[in-house]
């Protein structure tokens, strides 16, 4: 019976949406790819819309851990109801270890992302002597950093090594995961606070877990302590949602949020964006509730950098100017390459889709009964202001080197909270697919940012 129920399920689901995603993916690769062939430049990757991906090497403990991570995917989906959610904590982390263990073994999964490629940010933390003058003289000294380096706040370098000076390579690697794997914990969290019933909560962690974006980039990525922190900034705004007010520990986790996203990435502009936007929303139906709390949440995050300054010498404007001229040393793309400017944002939009699963866009995009996902009005209200704040950014010519799929990990909640009310049949669904995507981007290419 179970067996019946199964394959009617995979009958109702959006199958048409799902392969047209798949085709438009195929078609605007092989036209880039042939584009470029013939000499012309896109300024996009010659595999679009995926900015970086390097050949795995095709261990057998590769395969071993590859099957697994399939294995495990697919028991802990099917016995989730019975599962105490801290033990689904630990299968989730196992499920981002396993995935990314698919590349061989310990040092290709953990520590080759630090070291292999000389434009990391080890490879500039290893040469700092004292942090103290290191950071005093960031701004004079930027343009002589590697890559990552210049287009970042220093505190991700400096971070490097305060753990290096006490330790190795590994804990630096092992630190990080751990870091990034505090979004599980937070992400269930908002999952309550908007109301989602348990068994959704506890498919929603694993679908979180599992889906090609996380999995990928969850392990040692900077983007990881990204993704925690700006989910410490949206349990704040879920808290407000459940209870319906503002409270004072709802206004800190909001600044919290924003202040160490800032420290780490000039992405964290993205929260300020989300503030105008929500703020906006709220204004036009006549509430200042939400304008004053961004409001507070600014001049909060002034105060903090303006004491960065004053007990440091460090400017967060200045290094924001100069890590944006190093990025684009000519200004507005669209006004001097609009062809270039225009391809690039459609690699941008494309990556974090494509990284978001096909079976994902299947049902976002779907009209079917049981793939609603815009049925909920506080959800809605967080979805449309990410994705108006996304756009204004990108836009603005942000992520002119691509990689959205890892630097705009922090959109994933966004999507994914769209999930509430897709009906089980489609999400059990939705969930297999994304695991084997998944499954096959990790034992095709390694993903370095």
């Amino acid at each position: 019976m179970e067996q019946n129920r199964f394959w009617i399920d995979v009958k109702r689901f959006p199958w048409l949406p799902f392969f047209v995603t798949i085709a438009i993916w195929i078609s605007l690769a092989g036209a880039n790819f042939y584009y470029q062939s013939q000499g012309g430049y896109t300024g996009t990757g010659i595999l679009f819309p995926i900015s970086v991906i390097y050949p795995n090497q095709f261990l057998w403990s590769g395969f071993v851990f590859a099957f697994l991570f399939l294995a495990l995917g697919i028991l802990s989906f099917r016995y989730a109801q019975k599962i105490n959610v801290f033990f689904l904590f630990v299968v989730a982390i196992a499920l981002v270890l396993l995935g990314n263990l698919s590349q061989g073994d310990f040092d290709i999964s953990f520590l080759q992302p630090f070291y292999l490629k000389g434009r990391q940010y080890y490879a500039d933390a290893v040469n700092i002597t004292d942090g103290q003058i290191w950071l005093r003289d960031f701004s004079k000294n930027l343009e002589h950093f590697q890559l990552h380096t210049k287009t970042h706040p220093p505190f991700v370098t400096l971070l490097h090594f305060w753990i290096l000076n006490i330790s190795n390579l590994e804990t630096l690697a092992i630190v990080f995961f751990a870091i990034g794997c505090l979004c599980f914990p937070l992400f269930y969290r908002i999952l309550f606070y908007l109301g989602f019933e348990e068994t959704r909560r506890k498919w929603m962690l694993l679908l979180f877990a599992v889906i090609p974006s996380v999995n990928i980039y969850l392990l040692v990525s900077v983007d990881a302590l990204v993704l925690t922190s700006t989910l410490i900034f949206l349990l704040g705004f879920a808290r407000i949602f459940n209870q319906n007010k503002i409270d004072a520990v709802s206004f800190l986790l909001i600044s919290l949020g924003l202040i160490l996203t800032n420290l780490i990435t000039f992405s964290g502009l993205f929260l300020f964006a989300f503030l105008g936007c929500l703020s906006f929303y709220f204004l036009l139906r006549g509430k200042w509730n939400f304008v004053w709390l961004s409001l507070m949440c600014t001049a909060v995050f002034i105060l903090s950098f303006l004491i960065v300054y004053v007990t440091t010498g460090y400017s967060q404007w200045e290094t924001f100017l100069l890590a944006s001229s190093s990025e684009n040393p000519d200004g507005f793309r669209l006004f001097h390459q609009p062809f270039i400017y225009l391809m690039t944002r459609l690699e941008d939009v494309a990556e974090i889709l494509l990284f978001l699963s096909f079976g994902f866009l299947a049902v976002l995009f779907s009209k079917k009964s049981g793939t609603e996902v815009l049925e909920n009005p506080k959800i809605n209200i967080l979805f449309f202001s990410a994705i108006s704040a996304i756009s204004a950014m990108l836009l603005t010519g942000a992520y002119g080197t691509g990689e959205t799929a890892r630097a705009c990990l922090f959109l994933v909640p966004y999507f994914l909270i769209l999930l509430k009310d897709v009906s089980s049949d489609q999400f059990r669904i939705l969930f297999y697919l994304c695991l084997i995507q998944t499954f096959g981007m990790q034992m095709i290419g390694n993903f370095y940012w």
